[in-house]
C-alpha cells in the first residue's frame, strides 16, 4: 500500500491524504469539498529553488516522505549498531563496580546539597538576625523600626542571596503612626563583599500633614570600611496639608559612617559621618520650585551612643552627649556646601559649628547668601505664614540695631554671623540677644 501524506487547502486549509505517487508530473488541480475552491497540487521535483518558486505561484508542492532502507532504525543507524549499543549498555548496568559507583556518586550529591541547604540556611539566619538587630538598635523611645516578614530564594547563588523583605516600617511610638512604610523590598545581597542592593520600590512617607510617595527607589549600601548607604528615587509626589502638589526628580540620598569605640567611654562610638542629598528638580502646579539641591553635611569627631543589652551599654541622654561628650571629643559640624535655586532664585550656604567645654565656649560661622530674595519671601507665604512672619520679625529686629542684610536694589541677603564665647556677631557687627 501506498504511503500517503497530508496536504491543505490553501484557501481553507481543509486537509486531505494523498499519496504523491498517483499526481501526474504536470500535477493536478482538484475542488476543495470544503469551500468548494480549486487548487492545483504538484509533486515535489527535489529542486530547492523550483518547489519554492512553485509555492510562490499558488501551488501546493506535495512532498513524498523519506524512507529507510531495510536495516536502519528511525534515527539511520542499523538495526546491528543498535543492538551492540544497547547490548553494551545493558551490560554496564549489570556490572556491580558501576553499581557502586553509581550509588556514592548519588549519596555524595544527596550530602553536597544538604551542606549547601545547611550554608544557605545559616547565611540566611545570620543576615536575618544581624538586619533585625539593627533595626532594634535604630529605634528609640519614640520612633520604631518594623519588618513584618524576611524570604529569601532558594537559587541566589554560591556567592550571592536573593530575598524580600515584606512590611518595613518605621513609626511614631506616641502617635501610633506609621511614618514611613514599603511593602515589598526585593533585595540581593553579597556577604563576601559585604553589599546590600535592592529592586525599585516604594516608599510611602506621611509626616507633618504631608504625605509623600517615592516611586522607583533603590536602596545600596556596603559595610567593607565602616559602612555607606545610597537611597535613589526616580521621582516623587508630595501632597502638603491636602493642598499643594509638590512633584519632584532624580533624588539622592547618601549617608555614610567610619569609626571605632571610644576608648575614653565604653557606651560610644566615635567617628566620622556624612550626609548628602540631591534634588535635580521639584515642581509644583503653577511651575518650578527648586532644582539643582546639591548638599553635603559632615560631622567630624563626633560620638554615637551604643545601643546594646547589658549594663556595659547603660542609658544615654541626647542631650548629655551633645553639651558633654562631643565636646570631649572635639566634634566639629559643617556645612561644606549647599547649594540650590528656588523659583529661579540661587541660594548658598555654608557654616561650621565647634563644640567646646562648656557649651558657651562653642563657636560657630555661618554665612547665607540668596539672590532674588523676594520671590522666596512669596513663595514661603504662600506655604507657611508664621515661617514668613518669623523671618519678617527677625529682619525688623536686626534693621533696629542698624545690621542691614537685605538690599532692595539688587533683592538679595547676604548673612554672615559668627558666635564665639558667647559674643553673636552678623556681617561684623555685634548684637544683643534677638529676642
Amino acid at each position: 500500500m501506498a504511503e500517503t501524506v497530508e496536504v491543505f487547502c490553501p484557501h481553507c486549509l481543509a486537509n486531505y491524504f494523498i499519496s504523491p505517487e498517483r499526481i501526474p508530473e504536470a500535477g493536478v488541480t482538484t475542488a476543495c469539498k470544503k469551500c468548494s475552491k480549486s487548487f492545483t497540487m504538484i509533486r515535489a521535483s527535489g529542486d530547492p529553488v523550483k518547489d519554492r518558486a512553485n509555492r510562490q505561484q499558488g501551488f501546493v508542492v506535495v512532498q513524498e516522505k523519506k524512507r529507510r532502507s531495510p536495516g536502519q532504525d528511525t534515527n539511520g543507524y542499523s538495526t546491528r549498531e543498535t543492538s551492540q549499543k544497547q547490548s553494551a549498555l545493558s551490560g554496564l548496568f549489570k556490572k556491580k563496580i558501576f553499581r557502586l559507583g553509581l550509588c556514592a556518586s548519588a549519596a555524595v550529591l544527596v550530602v553536597a546539597v544538604g551542606i549547601f541547604i545547611l550554608w544557605k540556611s545559616s547565611v540566611h539566619g545570620r543576615f536575618e538576625a544581624d538586619l533585625r538587630n539593627a533595626l532594634a538598635q535604630a529605634s528609640n523611645s519614640r520612633f520604631e523600626f518594623k519588618l513584618a516578614e524576611i524570604k529569601f530564594s532558594a537559587f541566589g547563588g554560591l556567592t550571592r542571596e536573593k530575598g524580600c523583605l515584606y512590611g518595613l516600617a518605621l513609626s511614631d511610638r506616641q502617635t501610633r503612626e506609621i511614618l514611613y512604610y514599603a511593602d515589598k523590598v526585593h533585595f540581593q545581597i553579597e556577604p563576601s563583599k559585604k553589599q546590600f542592593v535592592t529592586e525599585p520600590f516604594t516608599l510611602r512617607v506621611n509626616a507633618s500633614n504631608s504625605k509623600i510617595l517615592l516611586n522607583g527607589c533603590i536602596l545600596e549600601a556596603e559595610g567593607t570600611d565602616g559602612w555607606n548607604a545610597v537611597l535613589k528615587a526616580k521621582e516623587a509626589t508630595a501632597e502638603l496639608e491636602g493642598m499643594e502638589v509638590l512633584t519632584g526628580q532624580g533624588l539622592e540620598f547618601k549617608l555614610g559612617f567610619h569609626g571605632a569605640d571610644w576608648s575614653a567611654d565604653p557606651r560610644f562610638v566615635l567617628g566620622d559621618a556624612q550626609l548628602s542629598l540631591k534634588v535635580k528638580l521639584v515642581e509644583s502646579l503653577s511651575g518650578n520650585v527648586t532644582n539643582d539641591v546639591d548638599i553635603l553635611f559632615t560631622l567630624k569627631n563626633a560620638l554615637f551612643p551604643k545601643q546594646g543589652d547589658g549594663a556595659q551599654a547603660g542609658a544615654v541622654n541626647s542631650r548629655e552627649t551633645l553639651n558633654s561628650k562631643w565636646a570631649q571629643s572635639k566634634a566639629i559640624a559643617s556645612i561644606d556646601r549647599c547649594s540650590f535655586k528656588i523659583l529661579g532664585s540661587a541660594v548658598k550656604l555654608s557654616g561650621k559649628l565647634e563644640f567646646r567645654n562648656p557649651s558657651d565656649e562653642s563657636e560657630m560661622v555661618l554665612s547665607f547668601n540668596a539672590k532674588d530674595f523676594s520671590r522666596i519671601m512669596k513663595f514661603i507665604h504662600r506655604m507657611n505664614k508664621d515661617t514668613f512672619d518669623r523671618i519678617v520679625a527677625t529682619l525688623v529686629d536686626l534693621d533696629e540695631q542698624s545690621v542691614s542684610l537685605y538690599a532692595q536694589d539688587t533683592d538679595s541677603l547676604d548673612l554672615n554671623l559668627s558666635y564665639k564665647t558667647s559674643r553673636i556677631t552678623v556681617n561684623e557687627k555685634e548684637l544683643k540677644p534677638i529676642t
